[in-house]
Protein backbone atom coordinates (compact mmCIF):
# COMPACT_ATOMS: atom_id res chain seq x y z
CA UNK A 1 0.00 0.00 0.00
CA UNK A 2 1.41 3.63 -1.33
CA UNK A 3 1.27 6.40 1.32
CA UNK A 4 -0.01 9.35 -0.27
CA UNK A 5 -0.65 12.21 2.08
CA UNK A 6 -0.43 12.49 6.00
CA UNK A 7 -1.80 14.27 8.36
CA UNK A 8 -2.04 15.32 12.00
CA UNK A 9 -3.77 17.74 14.61
CA UNK A 10 -4.32 17.21 18.28
CA UNK A 11 -6.47 14.15 17.96
CA UNK A 12 -6.31 12.02 15.00
CA UNK A 13 -3.57 11.04 12.66
CA UNK A 14 -4.77 11.07 8.72
CA UNK A 15 -3.46 8.67 6.58
CA UNK A 16 -4.19 9.25 2.88
CA UNK A 17 -3.66 5.65 1.11
CA UNK A 18 -4.50 3.69 -1.97
CA UNK A 19 -7.81 2.98 -3.04
CA UNK A 20 -8.45 -0.90 -3.22
CA UNK A 21 -11.62 -2.20 -3.84
CA UNK A 22 -11.15 -6.02 -4.99
CA UNK A 23 -11.71 -7.39 -1.10
CA UNK A 24 -9.23 -8.69 1.86
CA UNK A 25 -8.23 -11.95 0.94
CA UNK A 26 -10.14 -12.94 4.38
CA UNK A 27 -13.48 -11.71 2.79
CA UNK A 28 -12.82 -14.16 -0.47
CA UNK A 29 -12.12 -17.05 1.71
CA UNK A 30 -14.60 -17.06 3.50
CA UNK A 31 -16.97 -16.94 0.66
CA UNK A 32 -15.26 -19.82 -0.94
CA UNK A 33 -13.91 -21.85 2.03
CA UNK A 34 -10.60 -22.19 0.21
CA UNK A 35 -8.85 -22.02 -2.93
CA UNK A 36 -7.21 -24.08 -5.22
CA UNK A 37 -3.65 -24.72 -5.66
CA UNK A 38 -3.16 -22.45 -8.76
CA UNK A 39 -4.91 -19.35 -7.13
CA UNK A 40 -3.01 -20.07 -3.46
CA UNK A 41 0.09 -20.38 -5.35
CA UNK A 42 -0.04 -17.11 -6.78
CA UNK A 43 -1.23 -15.47 -4.10
CA UNK A 44 2.01 -16.41 -2.31
CA UNK A 45 4.53 -15.95 -4.86
CA UNK A 46 3.24 -12.21 -4.85
CA UNK A 47 2.98 -12.40 -1.12
CA UNK A 48 7.15 -13.36 -0.63
CA UNK A 49 8.08 -11.01 -3.27
CA UNK A 50 7.06 -8.06 -1.01
CA UNK A 51 7.92 -10.03 2.24
CA UNK A 52 11.28 -10.44 0.83
CA UNK A 53 11.36 -6.71 -0.06
CA UNK A 54 10.35 -5.87 3.41
CA UNK A 55 13.45 -7.56 4.93
CA UNK A 56 15.83 -5.94 2.13
CA UNK A 57 14.58 -2.79 3.87
CA UNK A 58 15.09 -3.63 6.99
CA UNK A 59 11.85 -4.08 8.20
CA UNK A 60 10.07 -6.86 10.31
CA UNK A 61 5.96 -7.12 9.08
CA UNK A 62 4.76 -9.56 11.83
CA UNK A 63 1.41 -9.78 11.00
CA UNK A 64 0.67 -11.29 8.07
CA UNK A 65 -3.22 -12.79 7.86
CA UNK A 66 -6.03 -12.80 5.52
CA UNK A 67 -7.58 -9.32 6.86
CA UNK A 68 -4.44 -7.97 6.39
CA UNK A 69 -3.39 -8.64 2.72
CA UNK A 70 -6.40 -6.85 -0.10
CA UNK A 71 -6.93 -7.77 -3.57
CA UNK A 72 -6.71 -4.71 -6.19
CA UNK A 73 -8.65 -4.71 -9.03
CA UNK A 74 -6.63 -5.84 -11.32
CA UNK A 75 -6.48 -9.51 -9.11
CA UNK A 76 -2.98 -8.21 -7.56
CA UNK A 77 -2.26 -8.60 -4.10
CA UNK A 78 -1.62 -5.30 -1.88
CA UNK A 79 0.19 -5.43 1.61
CA UNK A 80 -1.51 -3.16 4.49
CA UNK A 81 -1.66 -2.28 7.90
CA UNK A 82 1.77 -2.17 9.17
CA UNK A 83 1.12 -1.19 12.54
CA UNK A 84 2.93 -3.78 13.90
CA UNK A 85 6.19 -3.81 11.76
CA UNK A 86 9.24 -2.73 12.89
CA UNK A 87 12.28 -0.88 11.21
CA UNK A 88 15.68 -0.77 11.10
CA UNK A 89 16.38 -4.24 11.21
CA UNK A 90 19.38 -5.22 9.40
CA UNK A 91 20.84 -8.53 8.41
CA UNK A 92 19.96 -11.10 11.33
CA UNK A 93 19.08 -8.39 14.02
CA UNK A 94 16.44 -9.54 16.92
CA UNK A 95 13.54 -8.10 18.46
CA UNK A 96 11.94 -9.53 21.13
CA UNK A 97 8.08 -7.88 21.37
CA UNK A 98 5.33 -9.84 21.69
CA UNK A 99 3.12 -9.23 19.20
CA UNK A 100 0.71 -10.51 16.36
CA UNK A 101 -2.16 -12.23 15.86
CA UNK A 102 -2.25 -15.63 18.18
CA UNK A 103 -2.86 -18.39 15.10
CA UNK A 104 -0.18 -16.82 12.80
CA UNK A 105 3.07 -16.29 15.47
CA UNK A 106 5.88 -18.20 15.72
CA UNK A 107 6.78 -20.61 18.18
CA UNK A 108 9.78 -18.50 19.38
CA UNK A 109 7.67 -15.47 19.79
CA UNK A 110 5.45 -17.58 22.24
CA UNK A 111 8.61 -18.94 23.86
CA UNK A 112 9.58 -14.79 24.46
CA UNK A 113 12.92 -15.24 22.85
CA UNK A 114 14.54 -12.58 20.52
CA UNK A 115 13.50 -13.20 16.74
CA UNK A 116 14.42 -12.08 14.03
CA UNK A 117 12.45 -11.74 10.34
CA UNK A 118 12.17 -15.19 10.03
CA UNK A 119 8.74 -15.36 11.96
CA UNK A 120 7.38 -13.71 8.71
CA UNK A 121 7.90 -16.74 7.00
CA UNK A 122 6.27 -18.84 9.79
CA UNK A 123 3.13 -16.83 9.06
CA UNK A 124 3.87 -17.27 4.85
CA UNK A 125 3.45 -20.89 6.03
CA UNK A 126 0.67 -20.53 8.10
CA UNK A 127 -0.99 -18.65 5.30
CA UNK A 128 -0.37 -21.27 2.81
CA UNK A 129 -1.79 -24.14 4.64
CA UNK A 130 -4.94 -21.66 5.41
CA UNK A 131 -5.75 -20.90 1.85
CA UNK A 132 -5.94 -24.59 0.98
CA UNK A 133 -7.33 -26.13 4.00
CA UNK A 134 -9.56 -23.40 5.00
CA UNK A 135 -8.11 -22.70 8.75
CA UNK A 136 -4.77 -22.05 9.43
CA UNK A 137 -2.67 -25.23 10.96
CA UNK A 138 -2.95 -26.03 15.03
CA UNK A 139 -6.18 -23.81 14.38
CA UNK A 140 -7.69 -24.21 18.05
CA UNK A 141 -10.60 -21.49 19.81
CA UNK A 142 -8.77 -22.43 22.95
CA UNK A 143 -5.66 -19.95 22.47
CA UNK A 144 -3.68 -21.01 25.08
CA UNK A 145 -4.03 -24.78 23.93
CA UNK A 146 -3.45 -23.80 20.33
CA UNK A 147 -0.24 -22.29 21.31
CA UNK A 148 0.53 -25.24 22.78
CA UNK A 149 -0.59 -27.33 19.70
CA UNK A 150 1.63 -24.88 17.49
CA UNK A 151 4.80 -25.37 20.06
CA UNK A 152 4.48 -29.41 20.33
CA UNK A 153 1.75 -31.35 18.24
CA UNK A 154 2.97 -32.97 14.58
CA UNK A 155 1.82 -30.92 11.80
CA UNK A 156 -0.45 -32.84 9.92
CA UNK A 157 -1.22 -31.62 6.13
CA UNK A 158 -4.32 -33.25 4.29
CA UNK A 159 -3.96 -35.69 1.27
CA UNK A 160 -5.73 -33.25 -0.89
CA UNK A 161 -2.95 -30.61 -0.88
CA UNK A 162 -0.36 -31.33 -3.62
CA UNK A 163 2.79 -32.58 -2.80
CA UNK A 164 4.95 -29.77 -3.43
CA UNK A 165 2.84 -27.55 -1.35
CA UNK A 166 2.82 -29.50 1.58
CA UNK A 167 6.92 -29.73 1.09
CA UNK A 168 6.99 -25.65 1.25
CA UNK A 169 4.46 -25.44 4.12
CA UNK A 170 6.78 -27.80 6.29
CA UNK A 171 10.20 -25.72 5.06
CA UNK A 172 8.35 -22.36 6.34
CA UNK A 173 6.39 -23.95 9.29
CA UNK A 174 9.70 -25.19 10.84
CA UNK A 175 10.07 -24.56 14.90
CA UNK A 176 13.13 -24.35 14.23
CA UNK A 177 14.14 -20.85 13.48
CA UNK A 178 17.75 -21.44 12.11
CA UNK A 179 16.51 -24.38 9.40
CA UNK A 180 13.59 -22.50 8.66
CA UNK A 181 13.11 -21.58 4.75
CA UNK A 182 14.03 -18.03 4.38
CA UNK A 183 16.08 -17.47 1.73
CA UNK A 184 14.16 -15.35 -1.09
CA UNK A 185 16.13 -17.04 -3.76
CA UNK A 186 16.02 -20.57 -2.35
CA UNK A 187 12.13 -19.89 -1.91
CA UNK A 188 11.87 -19.12 -5.61
CA UNK A 189 13.46 -22.27 -6.82
CA UNK A 190 10.90 -24.70 -4.95
CA UNK A 191 9.12 -27.06 -6.94
CA UNK A 192 6.00 -25.65 -5.80
CA UNK A 193 6.97 -22.35 -8.23
CA UNK A 194 8.77 -24.00 -10.85
CA UNK A 195 5.85 -22.59 -13.09
CA UNK A 196 6.12 -19.04 -11.90
CA UNK A 197 8.10 -16.75 -13.83
CA UNK A 198 9.29 -14.35 -10.93
CA UNK A 199 10.37 -11.58 -13.32
CA UNK A 200 7.08 -10.96 -15.28
CA UNK A 201 5.57 -11.85 -11.22
CA UNK A 202 7.14 -8.17 -10.35
CA UNK A 203 6.35 -6.52 -12.93
CA UNK A 204 2.46 -7.66 -12.85
CA UNK A 205 2.84 -9.27 -16.29
CA UNK A 206 1.07 -12.40 -15.05
CA UNK A 207 -2.90 -12.53 -15.51
CA UNK A 208 -3.93 -13.55 -11.58
CA UNK A 209 -6.04 -16.43 -11.80
CA UNK A 210 -9.06 -14.27 -9.94
CA UNK A 211 -9.97 -10.81 -11.20
CA UNK A 212 -12.50 -9.23 -8.93
CA UNK A 213 -15.73 -8.03 -10.83
CA UNK A 214 -16.11 -4.87 -9.22
CA UNK A 215 -16.58 -1.03 -10.89
CA UNK A 216 -13.42 1.28 -10.14
CA UNK A 217 -15.02 3.55 -7.62
CA UNK A 218 -17.46 0.11 -5.98
CA UNK A 219 -17.38 -0.46 -2.35
CA UNK A 220 -19.80 -3.73 -2.89
CA UNK A 221 -16.54 -5.55 -1.75
CA UNK A 222 -15.49 -4.02 1.32
CA UNK A 223 -16.40 -4.88 4.66
CA UNK A 224 -19.71 -3.49 5.81
CA UNK A 225 -18.03 -3.02 9.11
CA UNK A 226 -15.89 -0.03 7.42
CA UNK A 227 -17.93 1.21 4.90
CA UNK A 228 -20.61 1.88 7.53
CA UNK A 229 -18.75 3.44 9.83
CA UNK A 230 -19.66 7.24 11.37
CA UNK A 231 -17.82 9.71 9.46
CA UNK A 232 -17.11 12.10 11.79
CA UNK A 233 -14.85 14.49 10.21
CA UNK A 234 -15.14 15.91 6.61
CA UNK A 235 -14.50 19.24 4.52
CA UNK A 236 -16.31 22.21 5.59
CA UNK A 237 -16.47 23.63 2.09
CA UNK A 238 -15.79 22.15 -0.97
CA UNK A 239 -11.98 22.37 -2.45
CA UNK A 240 -11.53 25.34 -4.55
CA UNK A 241 -8.80 25.27 -7.20
CA UNK A 242 -5.39 27.04 -6.09
CA UNK A 243 -3.46 29.28 -9.13
CA UNK A 244 -4.60 29.46 -12.83
CA UNK A 245 -2.29 26.70 -14.28
CA UNK A 246 -4.19 23.62 -12.99
CA UNK A 247 -4.57 23.17 -16.64
CA UNK A 248 -8.60 22.91 -15.13
CA UNK A 249 -7.66 19.79 -13.28
CA UNK A 250 -9.52 18.96 -9.77
CA UNK A 251 -8.18 21.02 -6.87
CA UNK A 252 -5.75 19.10 -4.26
CA UNK A 253 -7.88 18.44 -1.67
CA UNK A 254 -5.09 17.28 0.54
CA UNK A 255 -2.76 20.47 -0.18
CA UNK A 256 -0.54 21.58 2.91
CA UNK A 257 -0.44 18.13 4.38
CA UNK A 258 2.73 17.30 6.45
CA UNK A 259 3.52 14.35 3.84
CA UNK A 260 2.82 14.66 0.26
CA UNK A 261 4.20 11.82 -1.82
CA UNK A 262 6.63 13.06 -4.11
CA UNK A 263 5.06 13.61 -7.46
CA UNK A 264 6.82 11.87 -10.53
CA UNK A 265 9.22 13.86 -13.00
CA UNK A 266 7.39 14.34 -16.14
Amino acid sequence: MKLHYSFQDADNLYLVMDFINGGELFFHLQNERRFDNDRARFYTAEICLAIAHLHSSGIIYRDLKPENLLIDAAGHIKVTDFGLSKEGLQDNARTHTFCGTPEYLAPEVLESKPYTKSVDWWSVGTLIFEMLTGLPPFYCEDVQKMYSLKMTAELVIPDYIEPEAADLIKKFLDRNPQTRLTEIEAIKKHAWFKDIDWVKLLSKDIEPPYIPQVEKDSTILIDENFTKMNVNETLSTPPTNHGSNNGGKPADQFEGFTFMQPKKKT
